[in-house]
């Protein structure tokens, strides 16, 4: 018992001595005899205050108890990275990241109209699992489990097809690679191919949410309608096409090293036996960044298409300007098709929310639906960045125009507004 409390038992006790005499006994000699007892006890406390400390529980030969300390439910360093999950194995880091992109569409064909409610083709909802392990000063592992969860994809959705039952849970990556500093890295499983995003180089600040040469990614579900008719043509998404590769795909691909300040080679080969490769840059000169990619893909093997070469360019200065091209050509059998993209952008922090980017583009195709269709389309797009939210919120315009030898449709416009949050 600590001495505080000692000393106030002491007096309560003595206090209570005193309040519990009958009142007829204080007398003058009762008081008098009181007193010399709460002196007696004053005196008794003061010696006990002056004696040595407790012998410990070791000097005595008793048990020492144990002292008892809060112990926090999750320990504090798990708060120092909370990007990273801990892993079942303990070898391998995992981490855990994902997205949410919503967005909300007003849509006309030229006869009707309508607002749709979808995932964001481009920046859609996903959920991703990454694992590395660094083997030594040389070799690294990793495997990469990437899911999209797409409620009403804006690539499918149209006037009289909206939300609903248009859900669809895909797998975007399952796969794991191998990498040596000198040798470069061998990926195996569902994921890029070598010219994946090939046609889709692009410093605007806007081309991963909307805004850039895959036109079919935010109106791609809204058919074309005659003019005289009013019957429905293809549809956006099918009139349109960037020749961006072989998309993703069960593979191997094998990728180099970086090389002269930027460069990479990338090869892989298909589930089928189609194969591609391409050409990558990514550096600076001076102020001005540059991003572009050549590719080239054999789909002889497969159905669809026998051949195609594709390429993209981006260029942001340090000003903000930034000026964005691509191109391709596809081998349909009985026909070329060949497109062309080109865009004007800027980008700068225009408030303390973070970046804000804004660009005008156009893009032309032709032969590709059917021979001698031309399908023209142009828009404009802008995207603010929210850093403390770690989000992006974009609005954009897009006018299509689709016509074949024989048949005259109607234009197709619409507004698109939302966000991406990341997490």
């Amino acid at each position: 018992m600590k001495k505080v409390n000692l000393t106030a038992l002491l007096l309560a006790g003595a206090a209570l001595t005193i309040t519990a005499l009958p009142a007829q006994a204080q007398n003058a000699d009762e008081v008098s005899a009181l007193r010399a007892q709460v002196q007696e006890l004053l005196a008794r406390i003061e010696k006990l205050e002056k004696a040595p400390a407790a012998v410990s529980g070791a000097a005595t030969g008793q048990a020492t108890p144990p002292v008892i300390k809060d112990v926090p439910l999750v320990a504090a360093d798990a708060y120092k990275a909370p990007q990273v999950t801990q892993s079942g194995n303990s070898k391998v880091k995992l981490t855990l990241s994902g997205q949410i992109g919503r967005s909300v569409l007003f849509v006309d064909d030229g006869f009707d109209t309508d607002t749709l409610h979808g995932d964001n083709a481009t920046a859609s909802s996903r959920i991703r699992l990454a694992g590395q392990a660094k083997l030594d000063d040389n070799w690294t592992a990793g495997t990469d489990i990437e899911l999209e969860a797409s409620s009403a994809s804006t690539r499918n959705i149209g006037i009289g097809n909206d939300g609903g039952s248009n859900f669809s849970m895909n797998e975007r990556k399952i796969e794991f690679w191998v990498q040596h500093k000198a040798i470069g890295r061998l990926w195996v499983g569902q994921g890029d191919t070598a010219t994946n995003t090939s046609s889709e180089s692009d410093l605007s600040g806007t081309g991963t949410l909307l805004g850039y040469s895959d036109i079919g990614q935010s109106f791609g579900g809204v058919a074309f309608r005659n003019r005289l008719t009013r019957a429905n043509g293809p549809t956006v998404n099918n009139a349109f096409n960037n020749f961006d590769g072989l998309h993703r795909e069960d593979r191997v691909r094998y990728d180099t090293p970086s090389f002269g300040g930027g460069f990479q080679l990338s090869t892989s080969v298909t589930q089928g036996g189609a194969a591609d490769g391409a050409v990558r840059y990514n550096g600076k000169v001076g102020d001005t960044e540059i991003a572009a990619a050549v590719g080239y893909a054999d789909n002889k093997s497969r159905t669809g298409f026998d051949t195609q070469t594709n390429g993209s360019v981006s260029v942001k200065f340090a000003s903000g300007f930034n000026v964005t091209g691509a191109a391709g050509t596809r081998d349909l059998g009985p026909r070329n098709s060949d497109f062309w993209y080109s865009k004007l952008g800027y980008i700068a922090k225009l408030t303390s929310l973070g970046n804000s980017a804004f660009a005008v583009d156009y893009y032309k195709q032709e032969d590709f639906a059917v021979a001698g269709a031309d399908s023209k389309a142009w828009g404009l797009s802008y995207v603010q960045t929210v850093d403390a939210f770690a989000a992006d919120f974009y609005l954009g315009f897009r006018n299509h125009e689709y016509n074949t030898p024989t048949a005259d449709f109607r234009d197709v416009y619409g507004f698109i507004s939302g966000a991406r949050v990341r997490f």
